[in-house]
């Protein structure tokens, strides 16, 4: 069980690597088309979970000036019925600082009210890269690292509390 729990942090690691290094090699689109194909991507069930997830990545990589990109990560970190897609869209929110409080907002409620402890983690995740300014966010990881019963989500949440709130 333990090995499972390391192979999904490795897994989402990796993904913020990925995206944090597309960021910083000026990965970007050629076009809002670009964009706009992730998200019909991402947004259709009947794609495999492994498109949908590298569409996510997409978006956070070249989504980042996007309000339709913002919202449709959103839409899926709220109501997609894989956790591992869901996982991919609050990981991509975190790690595009999107430049609005939704998606804050957003990963906040998924920390509050995912069923599944990975997206709960990846709500963490994502909290801990856009980093964590607004009391409503310090406040539900601290209820996280407090309640939370997967020891996973509660040990991430603990360690990003801390991090944030000694600031």
């Amino acid at each position: 069980m333990k090995t499972n729990g390391f192979r999904k942090w490795a897994v989402s690691a990796l993904f913020m690597g990925a995206v944090i290094l597309a960021s910083a090699t000026g990965a970007r689109p050629q076009s809002a088309g670009d964009v706009q194909k992730a998200l019909g991507i991402l947004a259709n069930p009947s794609n495999s979970p492994q498109d949908r997830i590298n569409a996510a990545r997409d978006l956070a990589v070249f989504g980042q000036d996007s309000d339709s990109a913002v919202q449709g990560l959103i839409g899926v970190l709220s109501s997609d019925p894989n956790p591992a897609v869901r996982s991919a869209a609050a990981l991509a929110l975190g790690s595009a600082a999107f430049p609005s409080a939704s998606p804050i907002q957003a990963l906040i409620q998924a920390l509050n009210s995912d069923s599944s402890p990975e997206v709960r983690r990846a709500a963490v995740q994502g909290l801990n890269v856009v980093g964590v300014d607004s009391a409503p966010a310090l406040q539900a990881l601290q209820s996280a690292a407090q309640n939370e019963t997967d020891p996973g989500v509660r040990q991430a949440a603990q360690a990003v509390y801390n991090r944030f709130s000694s600031n």
